[in-house]
């Protein structure tokens, strides 16, 4: 299925009105495309004429032929903003004509150079005072006819000084710019430069600028409403975490959403974010495994039902602005591309390095991750997982919790046992007399307010145990021993 249709298809799939409003156009965008085929064409540069005199290198000349040219004839695509603070983007075209190359044989590279030279030249109608001039010329269209605007006194644009830097840094899609900045004019070695403005592709870009705005602009406000939501959640959440009936389920559902790792491979090394569609499947099987629990039937208060409700909206929320984003930011690349195919110039590289800095769609963090985090923060720490109370060495709660100098954290009971075998290292990090040198003092008297309040099924368990064992190191090995009254 073509892109347009794709497009269109996911755009009418319960989006809201002002998504569909902020969207990338990609089928006017395509139609100013064709425009800037026409003005090309116009001026001679047919697109297998403009490859071969976009790069001096080796280029496909038709026929099987290919050569690697010293082009008489070099043409320069540049992307420029007028000022670093400036959001638009000005597209140039540099055509210089190299007169030394006339006495060379007219093979079909000179042939081709000689037809875009008589073309362009044509279109100027300038008389000979006016020939050694570098030149400026703009296309406009009247009536949907193609007209040429030439010299800087008739051109609708400002006076453009070549020898002056441009305010920003020129990105261009020819691996000659360095030397056409330093061609001189001379008798010896004549060139001569042509500026062209083409009408359709600022258009091009003037429309891809207000597009990135609208959805710089719906990004801000949805992340916004987003926040929102998960703060809301936080607090419905932050309620309930002392009814320990209720705690002991939400922790669970929560161990559940982050064992199903949603929007990002926690496991890997470079917790690599998911795409849309596995964001979607593992969002589902979230709510399949939360089912499959029978948490939400246990639920004591009603509220908690609805909170949980409100946890799911938020992440279907986000998972369809990450799908809108995600289309667009296709869409994007897409049109970008069709702009090269159709035309040689080549922006798709250097259109999103010019703009990345502006537009939080092109070059921002991740919506997931900016969203992910705040819920981390938010709500998924108000009630604590076991696994960071747990002690490394015995993998139960951590009671009471002694943390050595190198911040490792484990129960007194497991590091008693570890010093009494001449054990003294860290068993984490191998930190040298780690235990050795613990005492009361690394007691950590704000771990085990957590423990006592947040796991206290797990508390109670833990001095059980260590009740228990206390009773088998006091009675010895022979546990068969039975007290015995004559």
């Amino acid at each position: 299925m073509k892109f347009a249709k794709t497009l269109e298809r996911t755009l009418a799939e319960d989006i809201p009105e002002e998504w569909v409003e902020a969207a990338i156009k990609y089928k006017a965008l395509k139609k100013c495309i064709n425009k800037v085929v026409d003005e090309l064409q116009f001026l001679g540069l047919e697109q297998n004429k403009l490859k071969l005199i976009l790069n001096d290198k080796v280029v496909d000349v038709g026929d099987d032929e290919s050569t690697n040219p010293s082009n008489p004839i070099i043409a320069q695509y540049t992307l420029t903003k007028p000022s670093p603070e400036s959001h638009m983007v000005k597209p140039m075209l540099k055509i210089t004509l190299d007169f030394s190359h006339e006495e060379l044989s007219s093979d079909k590279i000179n042939q081709i150079c000689h037809e875009i030279k008589e073309k362009i030249e044509g279109l100027l109608n300038e008389d000979e005072s006016e020939a050694d001039e570098e030149k400026i010329i703009e296309l406009t269209e009247d009536e949907g006819e193609l007209k040429v605007v030439s010299s800087r006194e008739g051109s609708l644009s400002p006076t453009i000084h070549p020898s002056s830097p441009p305010a920003s840094p020129p990105l261009t899609a020819s691996e000659t710019s360095n030397q056409l900045d330093k061609l001189v004019l001379d008798d010896d070695h004549k060139k001569r430069e042509i500026y062209i403005m083409l009408n359709s592709d600022s258009k091009f870009f003037r429309m891809l600028e207000e597009e990135l705005e609208a959805l710089d602009s719906l990004r801000k406000e949805e992340e916004s409403k987003l926040i929102e939501e998960v703060q809301n959640v936080a607090q419905a959440v932050s309620s309930m975490k002392d009814k320990q009936s209720e705690l002991y389920k939400w922790r669970e559902l929560f161990r559940i959403y982050l064992d199903s790792e949603v929007y990002f491979k926690y496991n890997e090394i470079d917790h690599e974010q998911r795409n849309s569609e596995q964001v979607e499947e593992h969002l589902q099987e979230f709510m399949t495994n939360v089912n499959k629990t029978g948490i939400l039937t246990h639920f004591k208060k009603k509220k908690s039902l609805e909170t949980y409700n409100q946890f799911v909206k938020m992440n279907y929320h986000l998972l369809k602005m990450i799908q809108f984003q995600t289309i667009n930011t296709e869409a994007l690349r897409k049109i970008l591309k069709k702009f090269d195919k159709q035309t040689s110039l080549g922006i798709q590289e250097i259109y999103p390095k010019l703009v990345s800095s502006d537009h939080i769609f092109v070059g921002g963090k991740s919506l997931a991750q900016s969203i992910c985090y705040v819920m981390q923060t938010s709500v998924l720490q108000i009630i604590p997982q076991l696994d960071d109370y747990s002690c490394p060495i015995c993998t139960s709660i951590a009671y009471k919790p002694i943390r050595l100098s190198c911040g490792h954290l484990f129960c007194v009971r497991c590091l008693v046992k570890m010093k009494e075998r001449d054990r003294n290292d860290c068993p984490f990090c191998r930190r040298t007399n780690a235990i050795l040198e613990a005492d009361s003092g690394n007691l950590d008297l704000e771990a085990m307010e957590v423990m006592k309040k947040y796991f206290p099924v797990e508390v109670k368990e833990k001095l059980k145990d260590r009740s228990k064992e206390r009773y088998l190191e006091f009675r010895g090995s022979d546990k068969d021993d039975k007290c015995i009254i004559s």
